[in-house]
């Protein structure tokens, strides 16, 4: 094979280059091109839309009648539920050590346990018109009492947990006639909480009874035993799944829930809790549709799970544990007939002589002097 020679072989190169460089030149050339029809488009479509909204802005707005309807041809029914639970009676928080966010005693305990039942009673009649309450569900999710199962507590709580039965037996009874004689019927399902056994540890047989929330539970029920209005269902297990309307719910205090932490926080033990409980009944043929309960101390409305606050409010625990501040707030909602949960609110429970401190720090004195 002859090879070519140095002349032959740059004019080859030459050749080679210069097929390089058009080719180049003719891809660059399809960019620009494409570009620039990208660019016509684009102008043609923004001077469509700016014809399109000139003309909308010329035209008259005439909203459909139902978007401002008038009087109601019937009204509607539903039943209202309030969740009380947390309510931690009897123990003591004071102010100086939550940094004056919140203080608790049996003064102002008893104030709003008495706000939380006018509150659950003004949420349907002041801020809810048209709707027929056939009656009122009180769910009592637990932890009414401290109790004693922390030495602290026992240390520093208002008075010994058989007395404090005794004085929390008169305000809950005023409470429940209270929303007898508005709604007629009250339904109160019950279960027990973790604080308020009288054992150290938590116990699973009979430790239902062995509970000051039973107690004081059955105690109301055979108070109540000869009024027709008022229907106690007080839990024998730590659940309890109830009716309203179509609506199942599974009522619990919420203590077989333990974890969070990181980004998560309590959703994660809530979540996987609840998804084992679902499977739970499940497998028993008693499914339901929105878990109940207390025991996290924040208030949790979501669509298949209702997390109860707590009367209680900020305490010690709470501040050192670095926990995010909660107002006193309970649970409210309304059950449709036909949607099942629609209306959803908190009761809130802080009595109006009640000042703490919200926005300012605390000052030390000696720095200002």
């Amino acid at each position: 094979m002859k090879l070519p020679s140095p002349e032959e072989a740059a004019a080859l190169a030459d050749s080679i280059d210069r097929e390089r460089r058009e080719a180049d030149l003719k891809a660059q050339a399809a960019t620009y091109r494409r570009k620039y029809e990208s660019l016509l488009t684009d102008l043609n479509v923004d001077a469509r839309y700016q014809r399109f909204i000139g003309r909308i802005s010329e035209c008259e707005i005439d909203p459909p009648k139902w978007l401002a309807p008038g009087k109601l041809a019937k009204r509607h029914v539903a039943i209202p539920t309030a969740l009380l639970s947390d309510a931690h009676f009897d123990e003591i928080v004071d102010p100086r050590q939550v940094l004056g966010v919140n203080g608790y005693n049996r003064e102002i305990a008893t104030k709003r346990l008495k706000n939380f039942f006018i509150n659950s009673i003004k949420l349907g009649d002041s801020f809810v018109t048209g709707i027929d309450y056939p009656g009122f569900v009180l769910a009592v999710a637990g932890d009414l009492f401290s109790g004693d199962i922390h030495d602290e507590l026992r240390e520093t709580n208002e008075d010994v947990l058989y007395a404090s039965i005794l004085y929390w037996l008169g305000p809950m009874s005023a409470g429940i006639k209270m929303l007898a004689e508005r709604y007629g019927k009250v339904f109160i399902p019950w279960v027990v909480g973790n604080h308020g056994r009288a054992t150290k540890k938590p116990q699973s047989k009979r430790g239902v009874r062995a509970n000051v929330d039973w107690l004081l539970g059955q105690l109301l029920a055979r108070e109540f035993a000869g009024d027709s209005r008022v229907t106690f269902a007080i839990s024998e297990s730590f659940d309890l799944p109830y009716k309203v309307y179509g609506t199942r719910y599974m009522l619990t205090h919420g203590n077989q829930f333990r974890g969070g932490s990181g980004i998560s926080g309590v959703f994660a033990p809530l979540f996987i809790g609840d998804a084992r409980k679902r499977k739970k009944q499940q497998s028993v043929k008693q499914p339901y549709d929105v878990l109940v309960m207390g025991h996290w101390h924040q208030y949790l409305p979501m669509e298949s799970l209702i997390i109860n606050g707590s009367i209680k409010g900020y305490c010690e625990y709470a501040d050192n544990s670095n926990f995010s501040y909660e107002p006193p707030r309970q649970a409210w909602w309304l059950t449709d007939p036909d949607h099942g949960i629609t209306l959803r609110a908190p009761i809130f429970v802080q009595d109006e002589s009640e000042q703490w401190a919200r926005a300012e720090s605390t000052e030390v004195e000696w720095l200002n002097r």
